[in-house]
């Protein structure tokens, strides 16, 4: 089923990602290359400190409504511009006010508009597993679980309770924050066996999940 594929493909994304964040790290010479253009942008920033935080928060809004890239992968940059709790902060709120934004273009813009930016097969897909009375604790799991971009659209299309999902929204999006800094720290100080056993055990969940859900499904 489409659900099930997005959500496979999803969990094996990750994987596939922080396995290759831990071999860049691995090798002295790409994670000094890296280290290098994280250096450069990093004093570019520093020429206009605000602005740069300006643009890192609307990357992670960006990045929470949208599939092509994730404001992740800037997180190492803005770990050495600002610091860990910065990081953290510009994260968690740019992923939050993503999320909103994509809650408000699906309740207020509708269907078609949502359909626009995540395709219409993908609404379907996921409706048939959420409905606008979804209890708040599956609301939360779809929210932890499916890809960032989906859930806001999906929701409000089917106007689910705003509060409740501004709930499920802030709460799972602390722990995506916290491990994203801590991965992106570890990325800096060349911890490459983190990232790798981080990998696996994504890819290892995905597969689980979809294991799991073909046995609910029967």
């Amino acid at each position: 089923m489409a659900f099930r594929r997005d959500l496979q493909r999803h969990l094996f994304t990750i994987g596939l990602l922080v396995v290759l964040a831990g071999l860049i790290a691995a090798s002295d010479t790409l994670h000094g290359k890296t280290e290098a253009i994280v250096a450069w942008i990093e004093n570019l920033i520093a020429q206009a400190p605000l602005l740069g935080m300006l643009a890192f928060l609307l990357l992670a809004m960006l990045s929470a409504m949208v599939a092509f890239f994730s404001s992740a992968l800037f997180a190492p940059i803005a770990i050495v511009a600002w610091g860990k709790a910065a990081c953290f902060l510009l994260l968690w709120c740019g992923w939050f006010l993503g999320g909103v934004a994509s809650y408000c273009v699906g309740r207020f813009l509708g269907r078609a508009a949502a359909a626009t930016i995540v395709g219409d097969d993908r609404i379907a897909a996921w409706e048939g597993q959420v409905s606008s009375r979804t209890r708040f604790i599956h609301v939360l799991f779809f929210q932890a679980v499916v890809p960032s971009e989906v859930p806001g659209y999906v929701l409000g299309v089917l106007r689910y309770r705003v509060l409740f999902y501004l709930a499920a929204l802030g709460i799972t999006e602390l722990p995506y924050a916290v491990a994203t800094v801590y991965l992106g720290d570890s990325f800096l100080k060349g911890e490459s066996g983190v990232f790798i056993l981080l990998g696996i055990a994504a890819i290892t969940l995905a597969a689980f999940v979809v294991q799991i859900h073909r046995r609910l499904g029967r």
